[in-house]
């Protein structure tokens, strides 16, 4: 726009349109599309196909150019809608999730029935894996001898030191996270206010195989513990959404590493397969096993 408010277009300089309108733009974009089919022709005619894609491609980028300002398909000289327009846009869109043509991660099926199976085969494992911690034996509050490897005292070594598990991460368990981990700490260091550099975190799985190993080398005493406690919160065993938030936004995140589909998906088996089948979806993962 000109200093006394009048439109004035950037390619032709003159008034009363802009670029976006400008009816000289369009023409040249018009006569670069068909110097463009032309030069295709004449290389081809002359064998050079190298040539031919390349003016193919710039040819390619005119008419998409002119459909845009004008609706009008230069190949075929017919008006299009904007639908129509819209659906030939979507043929050459490669979704970010699955690498499939023709959609996007906005709208993608494969997408969609993923999350479906990752909840349900969570599910699953989170009734597994509470089952296997509460045959271990050990809970919150529990006092355990753990063989570990680290500073006591100030000697690095393997050391046998008795811990407290004071917290539990329930929402960590998922379908391709199998075990449910807890915090533990140092029962001498439970008084102090930073125990930080005292905290270590395990599975109950892992903690099992070095209390294992501290009985094997070690008659410590064990020290009584609290009454232990291994209840998940409520939904937890249901893969309710407020206990599968986080671990969505991070197994479906659309960047990073996780942006792209699991191969757990693209190629199901075991559980996963299983799952597929028990929901229904088998018509959506040409890959299944039979």
């Amino acid at each position: 726009m000109s200093y006394n408010g009048t439109v004035r277009c950037s390619y032709c300089h003159q008034t009363g349109h802009n670029r976006r309108k400008c009816p000289d733009l369009t023409d040249a974009i018009g006569r670069q599309y068909h110097n463009n089919i032309l030069s295709v022709k004449h290389s081809r005619e002359q064998g050079n196909e190298a040539d031919a894609e390349w003016y193919e491609q710039r040819a390619e980028l005119k008419r998409q150019e002119y459909l845009k300002r004008t609706k009008i398909d230069l190949a075929t000289g017919e008006k299009v809608s904007n639908k129509a327009a819209k659906a030939a846009r979507m043929k050459k869109v490669t979704c970010g999730y699955c690498g499939e043509r023709g959609h996007t991660r906005r709208t993608c099926d494969n997408l969609k029935f993923d999350k479906q199976v990752f909840i349900e085969h969570t599910r699953r494992t989170r009734l597994a894996a509470l089952e296997t911690a509460r045959e271990i034996g050990i809970g919150l509050n529990s006092i355990v001898p753990l063989r570990l490897w680290g500073y006591v005292d100030g000697k690095y070594g393997n050391h046998i030191t008795h811990r407290y598990i004071k917290s539990i991460d329930w929402n960590w368990v998922t379908a391709t996270r199998p075990h449910i981990p807890a915090v533990h700490v140092d029962v001498r260091k439970l008084a102090e206010p930073n125990q930080g550099i005292h905290t270590g975190r395990d599975t109950f799985v892992s903690m099992r195989n070095k209390m294992e190993e501290a009985q094997q080398v070690s008659d410590m005493p064990t020290p009584a513990s609290l009454i232990p406690t291994l209840d998940p919160p409520a939904g937890w065993l249901d893969a309710s959404p407020a206990t599968m938030a986080e671990a969505m936004k991070e197994e479906f995140s659309s960047q990073g590493d996780k942006s792209e589909r699991n191969w757990i998906f693209k190629w199901p088996e075991g559980e996963t397969a299983e799952v597929i089948r028990e929901l229904g979806l088998e018509e959506y993962y040409p890959t299944l096993p039979s």
